[in-house]
């Protein structure tokens, strides 16, 4: 019964998520095929060869285990006791195949081994995600800590009480108790496995709809809506906000001197710059072509002026190490007024003044003329 569960797991999970998907549903995928195998290879133990079949098993029940600990770490990111797995699914067929005589060693020594992968996983599951997954999470928690508690107390019998465990047949409550429990906890394993899956798959679909393809940034409709909620805080706490608006100067002659390619890498240099100079609060989107969004609340005209500048002198320089051509930008800067109820003034404001540092002479920042001091035109590089 084992082995048809796992086997109609083994080619069902494949068909509903694929090979080619993301890289935890290949491991979720590689998980059901090992147990698959690992019954397989019990059922030919006895009529074909005990030892090298029986430790297969082992050594295929404990891939397994490090396959669902990998596709874990690929939704959940960072788990520990990645070389603790690994080593423990190597070491445990390997002293039950070399200690198969004795059968008491061999039972111990594999089940304890089953058990502490079995507590990787679970300590993957429990250890902190922000905001992941925190229901499928605790059904496979759950399951594997079970599990683990009916495996080590497998191994106790088989070790120290052979004779009320002699074989792995015997009809001892606790082994007969892991039987029905196996069954259970795959099947909610494999279900909550499926549901992260999906939780990936949703943010995959959430991630393109609010990011830009080539580099990364917010797309447009994402940062106008979130911009919006900031000017309205801004606006209730009475705080200063900035908005800029940069555009790649000569960008044709860069696409055409280095073609598409070197177009898309300038863009990509703007971008990381501006993550690497803005805060976790400000906003950056790529706004349309070679044009970009910055948004930053709490921001005077000073700090405002100083991003510009930082990211200038990045893009510059990253520019000459990686393509070996001079990228600059234009940049218009505005600030918010106490009539500004919505994100389209500034942004008039912002791309007038962009288009007067482009009229000037580009390269350069210019500062809405409701935001300039008297008699002050620009703001260079």
């Amino acid at each position: 019964m084992m082995l048809a569960t796992v086997v109609a797991t083994a080619v069902a999970l494949p068909v509903l998520v694929g090979w080619r998907g993301s890289t935890g549903g290949r491991w979720m995928n590689a998980s059901a095929v090992a147990q698959a195998l690992a019954w397989g290879a019990l059922l030919l133990a006895r009529p074909v060869h005990d030892r090298l079949f029986s430790t297969l098993w082992i050594a295929l029940l404990g891939l397994s285990l490090v396959c669902i600990w990998h596709a874990l770490d690929a939704w959940l990111r960072n788990r520990p006791g990645r070389l603790a797995m690994h080593a423990a699914a190597l070491l445990v067929p390997l002293g039950y195949g070399l200690g198969f005589e004795r059968y008491a060693f061999r039972v111990g020594w594999s089940n304890f081994g089953l058990a502490l992968l079995l507590g990787g996983v679970g300590l993957a599951c429990a250890w902190p995600a922000q905001g992941v997954g925190r229901r499928w999470r605790g059904v496979v928690l759950v399951s594997v800590a079970a599990l683990a508690v009916v495996t080590l107390g497998r191994g106790i019998l088989g070790a120290f009480f052979t004779d009320l465990y002699p074989e792995l047949r015997t009809p001892h409550p606790l082994n007969l108790a892991g039987a029905i429990l196996q069954h259970i906890a795959l099947a909610l394993i494999t279900l909550s496995l499926l549901a992260g899956w999906h939780d990936e798959a949703g943010q995959a679909l959430k991630r393109l709809a609010t990011t830009d393809g080539l580099t990364g940034l917010l797309n447009r409709r994402a940062c106008m809506e979130q911009a919006a909620v900031m000017i309205a805080m801004a606006r209730r706490d009475r705080q200063p906000f900035a908005v800029l608006l940069l555009d790649l100067d000569h960008f044709k002659q860069i696409n055409d001197t280095l073609g598409h390619e070197g177009g898309d890498t300038a863009l990509r240099l703007v971008a990381e710059q501006l993550r690497c100079c803005l805060r976790q609060t400000d906003l950056s989107c790529r706004y349309g072509g070679e044009e970009f969004l910055v948004v930053l609340p709490r921001c005077d005209r000073a700090h405002a002026v100083d991003v510009d500048a930082r990211v200038r002198t990045g893009v510059a320089r990253l520019a000459q190490v990686r393509l070996g051509i001079t990228v600059t930008f234009s940049s218009g800067l505005t600030l918010l007024q106490d009539g500004d109820t919505e994100l389209d003034a500034l942004l008039r404001r912002a791309d007038e003044a962009l288009y007067a540092a482009k009229h000037a002479g580009r390269n350069q920042l210019r500062v809405s003329a409701t935001n300039r001091s008297r008699n002050e035109s620009a703001v260079s590089p």
